[in-house]
């Protein structure tokens, strides 16, 4: 895994994907994502009828939660080297919006991680 653009792609195929039901009630919200280095926007819903994980805001109008993170971070909140909670107290994650949902944020980063890019050896 190289970039933000493969973390969101398997984000979107696990909110569309077989367990997406069980993630749409542990996660109900919308979210926009903003990668600080590059000023990309990705928007995740998983309030509306059909769940989604697309490059852009435009998807989401009023979401319930900002989160603004950098690249080189978001890719270790994806490999699990970083702590979602740790990332917010040290700076390295910006949230605005509900708390409470941002604190669910580690069920969908977990679902996205199945459909990840294998390292390939």
């Amino acid at each position: 895994m190289s970039n933000a653009d493969e973390i969101f792609a398997a984000m979107g195929q696990a909110v569309t994907g077989p367990k997406s039901k069980t993630l749409r009630r542990k996660f109900k919200g919308t979210v926009v994502f903003t990668i600080s280095d590059t000023n990309e926007k990705y928007s995740l819903d998983l309030k509306s009828a059909e769940p989604s994980a697309v490059k852009g805001d435009g998807a989401v109008s009023n979401p319930d939660l900002r989160v603004t993170v950098s690249e080189a971070n978001m890719i270790k909140l994806a490999r699990k080297e970083l702590n979602p909670q740790q990332a917010f107290m040290t700076g390295k994650l910006k949230i605005k919006g509900k708390m409470a949902l941002a604190m669910k944020l580690t069920a969908v980063l977990s679902a996205t991680r199945d459909f990840l890019p294998k390292a390939r050896l």
